[in-house]
Order: structure tokens, then C-alpha cells, then sequence
């Protein structure tokens, strides 16, 4: 019963991160240096304040558990940006795995995660988060 409550916890997080990021899109649409964007870009650019954000406080907190323990499903390839495709098995199971920690620890935890992992994974995790997340959104129609 308790696991019952802690995936309700997780997903809980999860949708205050989608709900967040759906206003924050609906607030940029309406910037004029943002109209002709598409929406997808408009994903990005409202989880790149996230990603900034973090990289400022990731030096001072940590966060519990390891972005290694954490299961990766089968069959996520279609989640990796095309760039990542002749790269090492171990960046793409990284980017895998982070994205994995969004829908179940929020965007926060996997930012935190991300930020320990390098340039180059961080840069691919915000580009496969953007697709993931845009997808999300359009299937909730929230853009």
C-alpha cells in the first residue's frame, strides 16, 4: 500500500511539472519575441530557465540515489536526439535514464542528476526532455 502512495507522490510531481510547464508556455506564446515559435521551441525555451536554474544550485545540493540504479525500459531509442546516434551506448543509457527520473522524480531530481553528467549529456538530455515533454503536452492538449 505505501508503494501505492509513493508512485502517487512520484506522479504527483510529475504533474505539477507538467502543469507548470504548460502555463509557463502559455505565458511565452504571448511574448512577441517568442510568436513565431514553434511549439516544440516553445517547450525548450521554457525548460532552459529549469536547467539554468539548477545549474547555479547543483554544486550546492546533492541528490539521493544514483542516476546508475535507477531501471531503464526497453526500447526508449525513439527519445534520443538523432546527434546521439554514433555516440557510446553509455551517453545514450545515461540520457535514457534521466528522462526515466522525469516521469518518475520530476524534472527537478533529473536536472540535479543531469547536471553531474557533463555538457554534452546535459545538452542532450534538454533536447530529448523537449520531445518527450512536447509530446506529453500534445497528448494532454495542453499546447
Amino acid at each position: 500500500m505505501s508503494e501505492l502512495n509513493f508512485q502517487n507522490m512520484e506522479h504527483g510531481v510529475l504533474e505539477a511539472d507538467i502543469e507548470k510547464l504548460s502555463k509557463e508556455i502559455a505565458e511565452k506564446r504571448n511574448l512577441l519575441e517568442h510568436k513565431n515559435l514553434s511549439e516544440r521551441e516553445l517547450v525548450r525555451k521554457s525548460l532552459e530557465p529549469i536547467i539554468k536554474q539548477m545549474s547555479a544550485s547543483s554544486q550546492q545540493s546533492d541528490v539521493n540515489g544514483r542516476l546508475s540504479d535507477i531501471p531503464v525500459e526497453d526500447g526508449n531509442n525513439q527519445i534520443l536526439p538523432d546527434y546521439l546516434k554514433d555516440s557510446p551506448n553509455e551517453i545514450k543509457i545515461q540520457v535514457e535514464k534521466l528522462i526515466d527520473l522525469v516521469f518518475h522524480q520530476g524534472i527537478m531530481k533529473a536536472v540535479k542528476e543531469a547536471q553531474k553528467t557533463g555538457g554534452f549529456v546535459l545538452d542532450a538530455f534538454h533536447d530529448a526532455l523537449t520531445d518527450k515533454l512536447y509530446d506529453e503536452l500534445k497528448k494532454r492538449k495542453l499546447i
